[in-house]
């Protein structure tokens, strides 16, 4: 989800307190498993599991924000501590939490730590998106990423970008330094991976990318935008300019492009390509309009966007296994294997140098 942050806040005095002496150091590696939730709608939503405190809780798994967040009710008083100040954080579908800002501890795997989240207790809609998700039921039947579905989605959600921000980026927090997120691909009987400070031997065959600084100081989504195109591969039409991959976004959206406002009708054979500066590096191959693929198209415009943006949403994830590395402010990819209902991806070789 592309999100946007308005926010107060002031470091809990009191999250020392909460270290565990016998938590791992902060390299060791850790692993989770993905597992795909459809909802009744058929969107496809993935959660992983977590602990805050004592409380054992499926979180949805967002790449496009960032923070834990947390509706009401669900945690005791003694596994979260609120520190006084508050929160606001809203996402691109309208929805808009308000909450306090809390500490505890964190735990996914092996890694445990203290880290801030929002302890929500109230939902809106933006201004920009009145008639919103969120708007359509009671906080009492209302569930994360549910699509505004009645007892749908999640108890919370862990956003997990790169972006520094209010409410501590949870992975950074518990002591991962890099990530990789392999996402159950549709029809895979066997759930997903993230892999948390994943080993060199891991890392070494992914190809990677620099995420633009023009969105350094983003609080939300656009932090981990690379430069991208997205190509009809029969007429060559293009448009190019940062792309954003986001686990809680079904489908492509191509904002502010040259190409009109009718998108490729769905069949058409199109490409993702990513780039390392001016040199290709990943290209992923797509066919518009497949469920599979989760690639549904639009052409949209956005009056507060300057230029054009490609949000590529789950879709790449089906074709590559994604790396986050925020030390040296990179993505990386992987190709996946080949299979029948999957985009097919590959890597593009540097030239000699």
């Amino acid at each position: 989800m592309k999100s946007i942050r308005i926010a107060l806040f002031l470091a809990a005095s009191a999250a020392p307190a909460l270290a565990q002496s016998n938590a791992p150091p902060p390299t060791a590696g850790s692993e989770v498993p993905i597992r795909e939730v459809i909802l009744s709608d058929g969107t496809r939503r993935y959660t992983i599991p977590i602990k805050v405190g004592a409380k054992s809780i499926d979180a949805g798994l967002d790449t496009g924000s960032t923070g834990l967040r947390i509706l009401p009710g669900v945690l005791a008083p003694s596994d979260a501590t609120s520190n006084g100040d508050y929160d606001r954080y809203s996402y691109g579908a309208g929805t808009e939490f308000r909450g306090r800002i809390g500490t505890g501890t964190l735990t996914i795997g092996i890694l445990a730590a203290p880290s801030t989240m929002e302890l929500i207790d109230t939902k809106d809609c933006t201004r920009e998106v009145p008639n919103c998700p969120a708007s359509r039921i009671p906080m009492e039947q209302f569930g994360i990423q549910g699509s505004g579905l009645p007892g749908e989605g999640f108890h919370a959600i862990i956003g997990v970008n790169m972006a520094e921000a209010e409410i501590a980026s949870p992975l950074s927090a518990i002591g991962a330094r890099s990530w990789i997120v392999e996402l159950p691909r549709p029809g895979q009987d066997t759930p997903g991976r993230l892999i948390l400070n994943p080993s060199d031997n891991e890392t070494k065959d992914y190809a990677r990318l620099p995420i633009l600084s023009a969105f350094a100081q983003q609080k939300g989504g656009m932090h981990d935008a690379v430069m991208g195109c997205i190509i009809n591969t029969a007429d060559k039409a293009k448009a190019c300019g940062p792309v954003l991959m986001d686990t809680g976004a079904p489908g492509i959206r191509l904002t502010n492009g040259p190409l009109g406002r009718t998108p490729w009708p769905n069949g058409t054979q199109a490409a993702l390509t990513l780039f390392d500066g001016a040199q290709a590096r990943a290209i992923e191959l797509f066919t518009v309009g497949l469920r599979e693929h989760a690639s549904h198209l639009t052409f949209e415009e956005e009056g507060h966007v300057q230029g054009a943006a490609i949000y590529a949403g789950l879709s790449p994830y089906f074709a590559f296994d994604v790396l986050y590395d925020p030390e040296k402010r990179q993505i990386g990819l992987k190709p996946r294997p080949t299979a029948p209902s999957a985009p097919a991806a590959q890597l593009v070789a540097l030239p000699n140098r």
